[in-house]
């Protein structure tokens, strides 16, 4: 029997080798179905009690929002973290110790923020080894990802840990794909296009999802979309997470360098040992938050706003916010 990891290799290599055209579309969207499963059974093992293993990686998630730092050994992460909650935080004792990561907290425009340092999700984490998969649970669960890169080779990192990451079902700066999915008991495969298909047809649409045992089905592409989208939106269990590209190091390269890569789309230049350009990014991670801060006042007195209560947007409810201060209050409410 091969391992999990010689199956998943051999079908990434056998991908590879197919050149990419109309007639080798529906075969390549069934071998991505069939590495989708794979990775899924990495990710998530079989069998029941077999957790036991590994140092534990879970972090009590505090604050209004929640930061992973992802990037290669020595490319100034943990410089870039103690710098920053240095100059922002209020770092507190913590009490686990056997916590794997030490999370600092920044207070910015009044939000807390927790900054977490995912450490080990590089070196083959989705390959299930170690503790990569707490590592990649508590990924799962960040509102924004900071991928810390050296200015001077950063192409190359920004690839492979793309590649990881993308591995986990966690997909960056991406809306969730505009298809309709509805699982049935009987009828069949239901397949309906609202716009013209670059790559999928009727014939794909079925296999992949044969694949998945699925046999009955309602279908619906309402955006051009691809083989992953159509897989994505079948395993469910993905996660739309905006990421930063931080380019560590600009300490040593060019002006003329820098007006170039200040041109690149979700890039923040820094350097995190002189501590340069801490406030761009500081600004440019509120705005992918995507936080609101409502600011509470008691009757007949000024709102304070030293502490608002912060929510993400969108969940902005009287209801949401009254299950943000306390589970309690909303059976209070009249």
């Amino acid at each position: 029997k091969m391992s999990l990891l010689a199956k998943i290799a051999e079908i990434e290599n056998e991908m590879a080798r197919t050149q990419k055209n109309k007639a080798t579309a529906h075969h390549l969207g069934l071998l991505k179905a069939r590495l989708a499963k794979l990775r899924r059974e990495l990710i998530t093992p079989k069998g029941g009690s077999g957790g036991g293993t590994g140092e534990g990686f879970d972090v009590a998630k505090t604050g209004d929002a929640r930061i992973g730092f992802v990037g290669f050994p020595s490319v100034g992460k943990s410089t870039l973290l103690s710098n920053l909650a240095g100059v922002y935080s209020e770092v507190a004792a913590y009490e686990f110790t056997t916590l794997t990561t030490v999370p600092g907290v920044i207070r910015y425009k009044g939000a807390k923020i927790q900054l977490l340092d995912l450490p080990g999700i590089i070196e083959g984490a989705k390959d299930g080894k170690g503790r990569g998969r707490q590592v990649i649970a508590v990924a799962r669960t960040c509102n924004l990802i900071l991928i810390v890169l050296d200015v001077l080779k950063p192409l190359g990192h920004k690839k492979l840990i793309e590649h990881e990451l993308e591995g986990f079902g966690i997909r960056l700066n991406k809306q969730p794909p505009n298809i309709g999915f509805k699982k049935k008991d009987k009828g069949g495969i239901n397949f309906t296009a609202t716009c013209a298909q670059s790559e999928l047809d009727a014939e794909t649409v079925k296999s992949i999802l044969s694949e998945y045992k699925i046999h009955n089905a309602d279908i619906t592409l309402r955006s051009d979309a691809t083989a992953d989208d159509l897989i994505d939106v079948v395993e469910g269990n993905r996660v739309y997470i905006p990421c930063i590209y931080v380019l560590n190091k600009i300490d040593q390269i060019s002006i003329e360098e820098l007006d170039v890569i200040y041109k690149i789309p979700h890039c923040v230049p820094i350097s995190a040992h002189h501590r340069w350009n801490f406030d761009d990014l500081l600004e440019k991670i509120w705005d992918y938050l995507h936080l609101v801060r409502i600011y509470t006042k008691p009757k007949g007195q000024l709102p304070d706003y030293t502490s608002p209560v912060v929510l993400p947007d969108g969940k902005t409810s009287v209801e949401d916010f009254c299950l943000k201060i306390h589970k309690n209050l909303i059976k209070e409410l009249k």
